[in-house]
This record gives C-alpha cells, structure tokens and sequence, in this order.
C-alpha cells in the first residue's frame, strides 16, 4: 500500500505534490520521492529536465521539503512507499525513472506475477540497467514495459492507451499507476479489478485548466482540486503538456472487487471509495458488531477504542448498545502506524512505545476494547495485558474485520500465512493466545452489509482471490530474499539529483 499525487498545470507542481503526500503519509511510511520536470536553458531557448528527491522516513522530515519547496515547476510526480516487495534502501524509493527513455513512474498495488514479466522483459538488452541486472520490483518492471512500448512512438494519447492495454494483458495484481513523460504528459491507470484506488480532480488555473491525481480523494480536495472523480476500475487516463484530458476503458470486463481494508483500516476516515464513504463504513462495522455483542447477551461497563482507526466503530458500538464510550487507552503520536513496519522486531517494540492506559479508568470495569483489525495479534496481545494490568476485571476484545485467515497478495503486508494469528488458530485458540475473555470478530455479513457492497476483495478473509494467485509463493519467496539481504545501489534508477 503506497500514497500517489500528481499535479499537472501548476506554477508550483513540487510544492503541491509535498503537501499532497503529507496527507497520504498514513499510506507509507518508509520513505518519498517527488520527481518533476523543472525548466532550464539551453542553447536554442528552454526545455524541460527531469529532477528527482527522495528521502526515507516520513515526509516532513530530513530534506525533500527543502528540495522542492522553492521550485517553480508545472508537471510533478510524488510518491510514499509501504514496501512490500523489493529491499529498504532508499534507492527502491519511488518514483522511479528511465531517464534515457524520458518517463517515470509511481506505483500502488502488487504485480503477483512480475517475476514472469520480468523474465520477459531481461531479453531486451536496451532496458537493462548499468550493473546488467534487473532491481527486484514490480513497480520497476511495470515502468520498463511502458517505456518499451512507447520507446519508439510519439507520446500521444493512442500511443499510451495502446500501451497501458499491453500492461493490463500481461499483469496479474493489482496496480494504480501514475507515470510522467518528459514532454509533460501525464498518464495514469487503474487495474481492471479496481483493487487499489485512484482519483483525478480539476481546478481552473491563470492559464489553462490544472489537474491532480492522488490515491485518496481527501489530498486533492486538501489542494484545491474540484470535480474529483474516482478513476474506474480498468481505465486509463492521459493529460497532455496543454491541459487536454482524455480517458479510455481499457480493461473491461473484470469483476469489480476493491480491498475491503480500505475502508476498515488503511485508508483516512475522511475519504470515500467506489461511493462509500469511509467514516460510515466504520460506524456501519461498530453497529453490526454491536449487534453480535447484544445477540450474546453480553454485558459490559465500557467501550475502549484502539487508537486511532477502531475510534468510529467503537463509537457506534457503544451508542447501538448504550454503553460509555470511553478513550483510555492513550497513543503516542509520534510513533508510526505499527502494522506498517517491516519486521516483526520492529512492531513489538513501537507497540511497547505506542499505548499507554489510564490505570484508574479501567479498574473492576468489564471492557470492550474495540480494534479495527487483529492480523498478527501483536497489538490485540499487548493491549490485553495492559488493561488486565490496570485491573480490569473482563476483557472482550472486538475486531471489526473478519478473521484474517489467508495471505494478501495485493499490497497489503501478510503475505505469508504463518504469520497471521488466525492463519493457524481457530477462534478459542486465537483467545487463550491473545489472553483475553473472548475475542469477538466482525462477520463476514456484517463486513458486507457495512461496506454496502457483495463487491470486494475478501481474499485475506475467504481465499478466493479475483486474480489467478497460483504463482503467489514465488513471489512471497522472492520478497522473503529481499528482506534479508541488503540492496546495492542502482544508479539506473536513481538519477543524478536524487538524494
């Protein structure tokens, strides 16, 4: 799961693509880049240069605001990564770049089968990078098939339709796409599943109709942008140098199915998706579990959120069953989202830093602690000691997704089954581990009837995936090799004035 914005027609394209991302930083918190084309004379007038920042860690730290921040610039490309294949180093940052064939790309989502289109793509000499390998990432590859299909075309939109249509053909995954050409086009697209999200807004500029692209709609309205649109699932999109906006339905014919842990977890409580609006997909959840909680016959004398994404469903819980709703579990602000760290290691020590309770709210009370999600039960495990700690004397912990009992394939990070608690633990056995009373997880219905839609991605939750996952363990495989071994630095990828 990554954060994309684009500007195109601005007179401050770098600027607008750095506060777009800080509005996207919940979406990846590994590292950005921000590539743009900046004006520079020559001899003969002007022209147009790529120049590419990135930085790890979170946006608003270290020097990609000072690179950008003064820029004059009209076509921008920015990028937050949430690595889940490829290494760490900040040279697997996005956007990435083939500067000799002029285009760029950011990237959201997971190609399940690049190592096969990889494989196809290693033949063409031409695209091989200066250390004569290929760097070991789907989006990278998605990047080297565009460029060598419009490599000996003229960049116009037929070209580049008929280019994304070559992608989708070959692609099995998901992908939300946004590449910049060096002439100033912009181009964008989103899977024939619509797994990942994508939106385009418009705003009326000095000189010409200015356009923004971002994977959540709340960072285009941030900017400015009006008439925000939802990129349908299997369309493409081209906007030219001169503000020209041309669309085309690419792949069609694919079973809709966008990632319910959008709306449960990932995505900003403000935002809307496929017309479901994220904050009433939340309070919707906390209603259908309170339902279960009263079927039960279950009594309780608090509602307890896990900061920060459970807020709303425990909220609804604890209006639907006329209990005190009660925020006593305190998060530090300064730790990164804990489910998006990269290693286990890593999880356990930010959940030590992240919560904190207030003791003398929980003693001799019977709680419900509400989560969004239990994946890998790190925090659900923690939590439970806490309260118990703080003398509790009941706790139920509630979950409002379903059991995740499979692996993702599609960008989110549990590709692996062993490493989910309800992977190899039926529900009595996923209590005694987490040490609480019960444990309450959302159904599948109430997760239905919630998101207001049959039409989701409920792979990680049922197994049955909208993509041919047969060659996912290859995959998960190769991702395993990235994590453990160092990447060299490739400076194919990463151009001069990277950082």
């Amino acid at each position: 799961m990554c954060g994309i914005v684009a500007i195109s027609g601005s007179t401050c394209a770098s600027s607008e693509v750095l506060l777009g991302l800080m509005n996207l930083q919940h979406r990846g918190q590994d590292g950005a880049g921000i590539l743009s084309l900046d004006e520079a004379t020559e001899t003969g007038g002007k022209a147009l240069h790529f120049s590419l920042s990135k930085q790890a860690g979170l946006v608003s730290l270290g020097e990609l605001e000072e690179s950008v921040r003064h820029k004059k610039n009209s076509y921008a490309l920015g990028h937050t990564r949430y690595a889940t294949v490829g290494g760490d180093g900040v040279e697997m940052l996005q956007p990435f770049l083939i500067e000799k064939f002029g285009i760029g790309l950011a990237h959201n989502g997971n190609i399940v089968n690049f190592l096969d289109m990889e494989d196809e793509l290693a033949r063409d000499s031409a695209l091989r990078l200066s250390s004569g390998r290929w760097v070991l990432s789907d989006s990278f590859m998605l990047l080297a098939q565009l460029a060598r299909t419009l490599r000996w075309r003229d960049w116009n939109s037929s070209a580049i339709f008929d280019a994304v249509r070559s992608v989708m053909r070959k692609a099995s995954g998901s992908y939300s796409v946004v590449s910049i050409l060096e002439n100033g086009t912009i181009f964008g697209f989103r899977d024939p599943h619509g797994i990942r999200p994508l939106f385009y807004g418009k705003r009326t500029g000095p000189e010409r109709t200015e356009y923004g692209v971002a994977s959540e709609p709340v960072a285009l309205s941030y900017l400015g942008f009006k008439e925000v649109v939802e990129v349908k699932a299997g369309e493409a999109f081209v906007i030219s140098p001169d503000g020209k906006f041309e669309s085309a339905l690419i792949g069609s014919g694919k079973e809709y199915a966008p990632c319910m842990f959008e709306w449960v977890y990932f995505s900003r409580v403000e935002s809307e998706f496929g017309g479901k609006s994220v904050y009433d997909a939340r309070f919707a959840l906390g209603v259908e579990l309170g339902k279960t909680v009263k079927a039960m016959g279950l009594e309780a004398d608090v509602v307890v959120p896990v900061p920060e994404t459970s807020r709303v469903s425990a909220i609804a819980l604890a209006e639907y069953l006329s209990l005190p709703f009660r925020e006593i579990l305190v998060k530090n602000r300064y730790v990164n989202r804990t489910f998006i760290l990269d290693n286990q290691t890593s999880r356990e020590e930010a959940i030590r830093r992240k919560l904190f309770p207030i003791a003398s709210e929980l003693q001799g009370k019977r709680c419900l602690i509400v989560d969004d999600s239990i994946v890998r039960g790190n925090t659900a495990r923690q939590i439970t000691k806490l309260v118990r700690d703080s003398g509790a004397t009941d706790v139920t912990l509630l979950s409002a997704c379903p059991s995740i009992k499979h692996p993702c394939f599609y960008g989110i990070d549990f590709p692996d089954k062993n490493e989910l608690l309800a992977g190899h633990l039926n529900e009595e056995e996923v209590r005694q581990e987490l040490g609480a009373d019960r444990v309450i997880f959302q159904s599948l219905e109430g997760l239905t009837n919630a998101l207001g839609s049959q039409k989701l991605c409920t792979g990680c939750l049922t197994g049955q995936y909208p993509t041919d996952v047969t060659i996912a363990g290859r995959f998960a495989a190769k991702r395993k090799v990235d994590r453990e071994a160092k990447p060299e630095v490739e400076k194919a990828v990463v151009s001069r004035k990277s950082k």
